[in-house]
């Protein structure tokens, strides 16, 4: 199994009018890498994706592939809350020369654990790649338990890695004590050092859009037995700015200001306004993001 320890959760590029910037996306593929990004999830919520069509999921995942030329991992968002329509994301995937699947908890309509269970159970017994289940109950309205986590750890080997994006700790401990084979990555930048000390793999990040290298210091300073706590602090303060409004419109405007692509989203998400965007200037500007 491929999977990288500073992942990048990708934006989906867009100008005002909505349709897709292949150029930038390419060009924000090449700069991630340069900072050294050693994979990439596609299609999740950071990039819009229920807002994408399925002929626009494969545009994006289609160029992400042909850009990194498999120098970092790819790994392909899939999961709904439709089985069914998954199941048929899945069957798709498993075409195509990725390096595995994230399977988000289906949203909205909160499922008890059993149902957790069989719906990625049905997902685990057609996928061909290595499955990576996401935990972000703020979004999904429903959590994964560390028992479920491991029940389907044990019963489907394919299931290989968990994205933890909520701040329980307590799970990551309990999964990593039964099970040291599950890979877990924090879906959350403001809590990657304190997950590191807990034993996780590394981190899907958003924030790494705009501060790859200093996610990577950490990373590699910690590897040398070292807690970079300020660079963790700096870190949690762009995570907060970044979640100020609603994710992906932040990160989007930050990389507008650099100079990466323009801010469009799609609706229900609108792009910043000028008071948010000039809140979001003088913080770039006083810690030298600009």
């Amino acid at each position: 199994m491929r999977l990288g320890h500073c992942m990048t959760a990708l934006i989906t590029p867009m100008k005002e009018t909505g349709q897709i910037d292949k150029l930038a996306l390419r060009n924000l593929v090449e700069k991630l890498i340069a900072e050294g990004c050693d994979g990439f999830v596609v299609c999740g919520t950071t990039a819009e994706a229920s807002a994408l069509s399925l002929e626009e999921k494969k545009q994006v995942l289609h160029c992400v592939i042909e850009q990194s030329d498999q120098r970092v991992c790819v790994w392909m968002g899939c999961g709904s809350n439709n089985t069914a329509e998954t199941l048929n994301m899945i069957r798709w995937a498993n075409t195509e020369p990725i390096d595995g699947i994230m399977l988000v908890c289906p949203y909205y309509v909160r499922p008890s654990q059993q149902g957790l269970y069989a719906h990625f159970a049905a997902c685990a017994r057609i996928s061909e790649k290595p499955v990576m289940l996401y935990n972000v109950p703020k979004r999904t309205g429903v959590a994964l338990s560390a028992q479920t986590v491991l029940q389907l750890a044990q019963d489907f080997p394919n299931i290989r890695a968990l994205k933890q994006a909520c701040h329980d700790m307590e799970m990551v401990r309990a999964i990593l004590t039964e099970n040291d084979q599950v890979q877990i990555l924090s879906g959350e930048d403001g809590y990657f050092l304190e997950g590191l000390r807990e034993g996780i793999s590394g981190i899907v990040s958003v924030a790494g859009h705009c501060v790859m290298p200093m996610i990577v210091k950490i990373w590699e300073d910690y590897q040398y037995g070292l807690e970079n706590t300020e660079l963790d602090q700096f870190l949690k303060q762009v995570s907060n700015q970044i979640f100020q409004v609603s994710s992906p419109s932040d990160i989007k405007a930050m990389l507008a200001l650099q100079g990466w692509c323009e801010d469009g989203v799609r609706l229900p998400l609108v792009p910043l306004s000028p008071q948010e965007k000039q809140a979001l200037q003088e913080f770039m500007q006083q810690h030298s993001l600009l």
